[in-house]
Parts: C-alpha cells; sequence; structure tokens
C-alpha cells in the first residue's frame, strides 16, 4: 500500500522535486511526512487513513518524523 501511495504523491499535490529520500520519512505504515522548501517551507503530514487530507503547517526542518502512537510530530533543525 505505502510504495502505491508514494507513487500517487502527484496527485494529491505534491511537486515531484520534493518526492526524494531526503523530503519524504515514513516511520509506520500510519503517517507519512513530506517537507516542501520553496518559499514558504512547510511541513505536510499524511495520515494513511485519510490520505486524501493532508495536514499542512508552516514548519522549516532538517527532517520531520510522525510518532506513529502518540501523534507527536519531532523535528530536527540547526539553530
Amino acid at each position: 500500500m505505502i510504495d502505491v501511495f508514494c507513487g500517487s504523491l502527484p496527485s494529491i499535490g505534491f511537486k515531484p522535486q520534493f518526492i526524494t529520500f531526503t523530503n519524504v520519512t515514513m516511520v509506520s505504515d500510519k503517517f507519512i511526512c513530506v517537507r516542501e522548501t520553496s518559499r514558504q517551507n512547510i511541513v505536510v503530514i499524511i495520515n494513511m487513513n485519510m490520505p486524501m487530507q493532508p495536514l499542512r503547517r508552516p514548519i522549516t526542518s532538517d527532517s520531520a518524523l510522525m510518532n506513529p502512537i502518540s501523534k507527536i510530530l519531532a523535528l530536527k533543525g540547526t539553530i
């Protein structure tokens, strides 16, 4: 299911340049995080139970991971 969904990320509004190992993280089969780095940096959280309703947040980070159990977003960045 995950492989099929990652191939369809452009169909829900993701530009192909953001679908890379650097920008996409997946800890389990519950959430996918995508970092969009452009004029405004955005972290998009995709709940695999509702993949057509991605949650977009204006956050600048080097990486983002979603905890699959407690819905906590972990961010890594430089100061």
